[in-house]
């Protein structure tokens, strides 16, 4: 489970609404078609939530370059973690936002 404060709650919903917008802006173009384009591989015994700890970083960071500098200094394969759970996260989303009635 991935922990964030009530300060960073407004951030993350941010990301979220452009995220579902298409806009990710987290992420270049490239990056997310290199990922998801590439099958994903099942996480090496104990290490499948790895990234949690990563995406817990990136919401404390306060500005985008800050967030973009964390993620290049990730090694590949972390790097890799990290954009599935975002894509994971952001499609959850979309499903529970779907499943509102308003």
């Amino acid at each position: 489970m991935i922990y964030i404060t009530e300060d960073q709650a407004a951030q993350v919903k941010y990301l979220l609404e452009q995220a579902i917008q298409g806009n990710h802006i987290l992420f270049d173009p490239p990056t997310l078609k290199r990922i998801l384009e590439t099958p994903a591989t099942p996480p090496p015994d104990g290490e499948t939530y790895a990234a949690e700890p990563h995406i817990e970083k990136l919401m404390s960071l306060k500005g985008l370059p800050e967030k973009r500098a964390y993620l290049e200094r990730l090694d590949p394969i972390t790097f890799e973690g990290v954009v599935r759970t975002y894509l994971n996260i952001v499609e959850n989303t979309l499903f529970e936002a779907k499943g509102t009635v308003h």
